[in-house]
């Protein structure tokens, strides 16, 4: 049985150059990385932002034990907290509902982990609604009157 870039070698070969070189080559393709691997770190790695406070997940509904074994929470809740802020929502259907903690109006992005960005408005208790759940991995930021850049963590829903 032969893998990938794996040759057959005779069992009369005596040439020891030969058979290095077919080692060498083979070693070469053995450290090659795997162009998906290259992809996924890629995928997970975050650049620091010096202007953001992360806003870091603490609570998260769906890792919380069952009250009731036959029942099952129609809303998944998130908590994110940073040292000044706290952003709550909750997945309802197809959309997210929010609270910012201190309440604040301002702009809310909502960015994709593709480069996608759309934009919610929170009103004066800090409410805000997210008109549909994001494909794949997403954050929120948004800025507070005091001029704190907030971020979140990468979450999937």
């Amino acid at each position: 049985m032969r893998g990938p870039g794996v040759r057959y070698v005779p069992t009369d070969w005596y040439d020891d150059g030969a058979l290095l070189a077919e080692l060498d080559q083979a070693w070469l393709v053995a450290q090659e990385v795997p162009p998906e691997f290259v992809a996924a770190g890629k995928a997970v790695w975050i650049p620091v932002d010096l202007d953001g406070e992360l806003a870091e997940l603490i609570y998260d509904s769906q890792r919380e034990p069952a009250q009731v074994r036959t029942d099952t929470a129609a809303l998944r809740a998130l908590t994110f907290a940073s040292p000044t802020q706290t952003i709550e929502l909750e997945v309802a259907e197809s959309r997210l509902l929010g609270q910012l903690v201190p309440p604040a109006r301002t702009q809310i992005e909502v960015q994709g982990r593709d480069g996608s960005i759309t934009c919610a408005t929170s009103d004066e208790l800090g409410f805000f609604t997210i008109p549909r759940v994001p494909d794949g991995p997403f954050r929120l930021r948004y800025r507070t009157a005091a001029g704190v850049d907030v971020v979140t963590g990468w979450i999937a829903i």
